[in-house]
């Protein structure tokens, strides 16, 4: 696999010396040079592998890792999953946020213990067929776990190819994205020794090293053939041609008391959060002028500022239930509905 014919692996080659062998040697070195102290990179287990990879789209390596402990300790492996309730996985979950990941993991155990016997197939066709498994997890999995030479392509690592490449098409054009795989595909070593190390190197490249803003190009291993580094480019690439808008919306937080009971709506109430119970809300159209807390919190391209409201009673067509604050602890929330509880809760305690 180390031949390419993508064009713009031609196109470097005419303008300065290059090999994919080399490319992909000279990353795998720099990973074992640099790599991150991390509990996923000391298994070779691709349920374990699987379960990071999942977890780090979308979230920090430095909340993950606490997230992936406790996940594996209380899910070992597929079978423990797979016979898991909804609600269990969930709320281990809590605070990582897009949940769909979460169900996506226990329906695709499920899945593999019912069409694969409990065991990854080795196939890129199969892996697809899992819930939770997409093109770039697949390609992670089969490379980092595996053995098998597989291209694995995401956000941090488009970056890092455009760059590389010099690539001046949107990057979330279909034709750009297909060059981009045809790249990714043709730079994955064939040599199995070093395989993993260039997936996880490319990958540490990307979150380390090739920042969307302020690159540590100095740090890079592939800078004297990058061509974004060369013409100056790194801050300007990749090319988006669409640009994510965000809707900016507002809520009133009601936290109300009946004793050492705390009111919470039913739970689904709110379409954002169809399997979660929540605190009482609503939407408003302006802020608040008497509130008790501020907060924010963001869904997909929505971003919400939040007013908690401790005194002001809600529109008595909301459905509410009083329950204890220990039943509330152990309740699935939304995170930011977690974090208010926690907040005035302590601030109950002390007044």
């Amino acid at each position: 696999m180390t031949s390419t014919s993508s064009s713009s692996v031609s196109k470097l080659r005419a303008s300065a010396p290059f090999n994919s062998a080399e490319f992909s040697r000279a990353v795998a070195l720099w990973f074992r040079k640099v790599a991150r102290d991390l509990p996923f990179r000391k298994t070779s287990d691709p349920y374990k592998i699987w379960i990071s990879e999942v977890m780090l789209q979308q979230t920090t390596v430095a909340t993950v890792i606490d997230y992936y402990k406790k996940f594996t300790e209380k899910f070992p492996d597929i079978q423990t999953l797979a016979a898991a309730e909804e609600d269990e996985v969930l709320k281990l979950w809590q605070g990582l946020g897009y949940y769909s990941r979460a169900k996506n993991l226990r329906k695709g155990a499920q899945v593999l213990m019912k069409s694969f016997g409990g065991i990854f197939p080795r196939s890129r066709e199969e892996l697809l067929q899992i819930p939770g498994i997409g093109p770039y997890t697949a390609g992670a999995i089969s490379s980092i776990a595996l053995g098998i030479p597989q291209a694995a392509l995401d956000g941090n690592l488009i970056r890092v190819y455009s760059r590389f490449f010099g690539i001046k098409k949107p990057v979330d054009d279909v034709s750009t994205l297909k060059e981009l795989w045809k790249i990714a595909h043709n730079l994955v070593p064939s040599d199995i020794s070093i395989l993993r190390d260039f997936t996880e190197g490319m990958m540490e490249l990307g979150a380390t090293v090739c920042l969307p803003r302020n690159a540590v190009c100095s740090a890079c291993p592939l800078k004297k053939n990058c061509k974004a580094f060369k013409m100056s480019l790194v801050e300007s690439l990749p090319i988006k041609a669409k640009k994510s808008e965000r809707t900016k919306l507002r809520e009133r937080i009601y936290f109300l008391r009946k004793g050492r009971n705390i009111a919470i709506m039913e739970r689904g109430a709110d379409p954002k959060f169809p399997h979660f119970w929540r605190l009482p809300y609503e939407a408003v159209n302006e802020g608040l002028k008497d509130y008790h807390l501020k907060m924010k919190y963001s869904v997909t391209t929505r971003d919400f500022e939040v007013f908690v409201d401790i005194e002001s009673r809600p529109p008595k067509k909301m459905k509410l239930t009083y329950v204890s604050e220990k039943k509330l602890s152990e309740m699935l929330l939304p995170t930011i509905d977690r974090k208010i509880f926690q907040k005035l809760a302590k601030y109950s305690q002390a007044n």
